[in-house]
């Protein structure tokens, strides 16, 4: 097969790009912009491993004194201190077995500006590639398998650096009511409120209608989604990804804007909570109807569903100015993600979770942690829902 046939694929007409670029612009296509550059660049990254073009294994032109200054700031990250072949005579992605794949972890973990999570993050990638080309039936990888994904089962996971978690501070529950309180704001308070007792990921912020949430109050009266149609407290549904149908067409959800959960999801709303949530409605700028999105920008696009971005810059800045912002990927700044963390100890503290690195039964339900929570019986029930209560953090008390 030559380099100019792109190969076929039986779902679908035949790929008029190459087979990395087919896959993004396939899959990805309709991803959040910032979602597929990145991809795009850990593509990119691949396809120049491939071809033997990663500048920073090389330094053949250095002089010594370059050299002995990077052998002193990398020690032994630098690839040419570790005995590993580091060329790949050029393959294409058709031709990668898997021990190739292997050395293709070796040099994701030399790379010195990367660490765990950033090494796992390609290889996810280009394991999500030769399983899209495997599933879309590309002829040019229907009898190769997925060289990542056998590599990974042969012990690759060792390769690629620590999986290691975040680990930032948790501050105590009053200086997260100052925090919370002083945006001085009803849909700011409600936003980070909803985040602090949820454990909700940035996504969800943006995807989440007003179908989705039942508050038991005569203002709101709009149809909801079935999941949360039999509830007699205020409850809120989050699906694994943004549906389609009666109530979800034309909404401008961003589907990749992720709520990152394979599970549907059903929390508990508290009394403060829902009374913060029918404050900020009652500003609400929109029709207050199941298709108006839960939370909407106030300034730029005015109206519009909020965009993730939109509420990653407004809490960047309110976290800057109450100096909980230190620098960039510092475990310790309270960004969107942060709220995650913090809830996750703050319940898990209040529940008496087990202290062999699990989370209690609670807190897998509000996470959506899935091989925790398929069990059928693994729910809500009144006792469940009265102890979430009981332990959920409130600011304005």
């Amino acid at each position: 097969m030559s380099d100019a046939h792109y190969g076929t694929v039986r779902h679908g007409s035949d790929p008029d790009q190459p087979p990395l670029d087919w896959f993004v612009e396939k899959r990805h296509g309709h991803s959040a912009d910032a979602s597929r550059r990145l991809i795009e660049n850990r593509v990119d990254l691949f396809r120049d491993w491939l071809s033997d073009d990663l500048s920073w294994i090389i330094y053949e032109d250095d002089d010594d004194d370059t050299i002995a200054a990077k052998r002193d700031q990398w020690g032994d990250a630098l690839p040419h201190e570790r005995d590993v072949s580091w060329t790949t005579g050029g393959l294409r992605p058709q031709d990668l077995s898997i021990d190739h794949a292997h050395l293709y972890f070796q040099a994701l973990s030399a790379y010195p500006n990367y660490r765990g999570s950033s090494e796992l993050g390609n290889v996810k990638t280009i394991r999500q590639f030769y399983e899209f080309c495997l599933k879309r039936g590309h002829s040019w990888f229907t009898e190769t398998g997925n060289p990542i994904e056998l590599a990974l089962d042969e012990g690759g996971d060792k390769i690629i650096g620590s999986t290691a978690s975040r680990n930032p501070e948790i501050i105590s529950v009053s200086d997260m009511s100052e925090y919370i309180r002083s945006f001085n704001h009803p849909l700011w308070e409600a936003l980070t409120a909803f985040l602090a007792k949820t454990t909700a990921r940035r996504g969800v912020t943006h995807n989440l209608d007003l179908q989705d949430i039942y508050l038991d109050h005569p203002a709101c009266d709009w149809n909801t989604h079935q999941a949360l149609r039999h509830k007699d407290r205020p409850f809120l549904y989050i699906p694994p990804e943004p549906e389609e149908g009666e109530y979800w067409n034309e909404r401008n959800r961003l589907p990749k804007a992720s709520n990152k959960t394979s599970v549907q999801r059903t929390i508990p709303i508290d009394t403060e909570l829902r009374d913060l949530l029918v404050r900020w409605l009652a500003v609400h700028p929109g029709p207050l109807t199941s298709d108006t999105p839960l939370f909407v920008s106030l300034t730029d696009n005015w109206g519009q569903r909020i965009h993730p971005q939109t509420v990653q810059q407004r809490i960047r800045r309110h976290s800057e100015d109450l100096g909980y912002w230190y620098e960039a990927y510092d475990d310790d700044n309270i960004n969107v993600h942060y709220f995650r963390h913090w809830a996750t100890s703050v319940l898990d503290e209040r529940l008496e979770a087990t202290t062999n690195g699990s989370h209690a039964t609670t807190t897998k339900l509000l996470r959506g942690d899935e091989e925790d929570t398929m069990d059928n019986y693994t729910h809500w029930s009144d006792a469940r829902v009265e102890r979430y209560l009981e332990v959920c953090p409130t600011f304005y008390g």
